[in-house]
């Protein structure tokens, strides 16, 4: 883990959420407003700051992660110049990959260090085990180490830690994930607990516990949505805004592909895209922009019972075939996509079950993970050795899961 200084990050980023909350405004009066002084915490009066604050570290990193991954899976396209970029969609990531350390994990890793920082320092606060503000924190926590497993070859969880594995990192996401689940129960806060619920079922399932996984998905109502708030601060969006309505609309990098457009274009509403009738950033590369995303306010889904109810379908495929297909059918006729799906082969259906979670998941994070758990399943993946979309650049190449930054290895000992 990078190791950072007792600086807290995100002061400012955190006074734009709370104003969603309706905080007074002597809630704002900070002396020195980018920076906290270790000695002078109170982890009761500053409860809410810095859960906010290391709340807003892992939504930026969320987003960014999201486009990074949408290239490296084919969720999308790259419109852009930098070589370092088009080494995403390339599959071809070298460790000392600037971009890769800048906007990849960097973000990652400081909303790591942040969120669990931020659990010991306010962990030892009288009522901590039903503070809504720990919750906050232990889901953030949860969600950043279950991404880190999902899109990285190997991790580092604790500050200066050794090099942790799929498998151990999915096990830190779980008790994260169980901190906020019975932390917001105890606060009163069903949704908050219902999206660490998601995030564990979904920890489990990628870690191969598929008993575990339906069982928690189970708990959750159908119609649970829980969104990651943006904010559209024309002084701070990268920071603040929505990444990939930013990657869409500033850098016009982020393209849709053509699998992806025939998907809409034979009427299924769950992806959205128009044609700029221009060309992107990469002056390549035809501009079709995404309309999923309206603006840098626009929110993103983090966790729903549609979430649950797909990971509850895979889990019990071997046992509930039919499950699975109902499921199918039922989001290709809510979606516009019409047809009806019949399937006794196991494959078959994980296959196309896969394909209706690509869609409703479209461009929510999500992709990768499901890849390097199905790697035979899940669609427009662009084969390794396949001739890569911008013409002189070579072919894909064989990665599965993006290399850990040279950052790390690099300046951590006991990596």
């Amino acid at each position: 883990m990078i190791n950072y200084t007792k600086q807290r990050w995100g002061i400012a980023a955190l006074v734009a959420a709370l104003t969603l909350s309706g905080c007074s405004d002597s809630f704002y009066e900070v002396r020195r407003p980018n920076i906290v002084d270790a000695g002078t915490v109170d982890p009761e009066a500053d409860a809410e700051l810095f859960s906010w604050s290391a709340y807003q570290n892992f939504s930026e990193a969320y987003g960014g992660l999201i486009v990074y991954g949408a290239w490296f899976t084919n969720e999308a396209r790259v419109g852009d110049t930098y070589p370092t970029r088009n080494d995403f969609g390339l599959r071809r990531i070298d460790d000392r990959n600037g971009t890769h350390r800048d906007e990849v994990w960097i973000p990652l890793a400081r909303a790591l260090s942040s969120t669990e920082d931020a659990l010991a320092t306010l962990g030892g606060a009288p009522g901590a085990e039903s503070s809504v503000d720990v919750a906050r924190v232990a889901l953030a926590a949860g969600y950043t180490v279950q991404l880190m497993a999902e899109n990285f070859c190997y991790g580092v969880v604790e500050p200066l830690g050794s090099r942790q594995d799929e498998g151990q990192m999915l096990d830190h996401a779980k008790t994260r994930f169980q901190q906020a689940i019975s932390t917001a129960s105890a606060a009163g806060d069903n949704d908050m607990a219902n999206a660490a619920r998601v995030g564990l079922a979904r920890a489990h399932l990628q870690r191969g516990e598929l008993a575990e996984a339906a069982q928690v998905a189970k708990l959750v109502p159908a119609d649970f949505v829980y969104d990651v708030i943006y904010v559209d601060d024309a002084s701070n969006r990268t920071r603040l805004g929505n990444n990939v309505y930013y990657f869409t609309h500033a850098r016009e990098s982020l393209n849709v592909g053509p699998e992806w457009r025939a998907l809409a274009d034979a009427g299924d509403t769950r992806i959205g895209y128009f044609d700029t009738g221009g060309v992107a950033q990469d002056a390549e590369l035809h501009l079709y922009k995404q309309t999923k995303y309206e603006g840098y306010g626009s929110p993103i889904r983090l966790a729903s019972g549609l979430e649950a109810r797909y990971i509850i379908a895979e889990a019990e495929l071997a046992t509930n075939l039919s499950g699975a297909v109902e499921l199918i059918n039922e989001r290709r006729a809510a979606s516009g996509q019409g047809g009806t799906f019949s399937s006794t082969d196991q494959d078959e259906v994980l296959a196309e079950l896969m394909d209706q979670r690509a869609r409703d998941f479209w461009l929510e994070g999500k992709r990768l993970g499901d890849w390097r758990r199905n790697p035979d399943h899940v669609p427009y993946i662009l084969p390794a050795g396949s001739t890569y979309y911008k013409p002189g650049q070579g072919t894909i190449g064989d990665q599965t899961c993006m290399p850990m930054s040279a950052s790390e290895t690099d300046n951590n000992p006991n990596y």
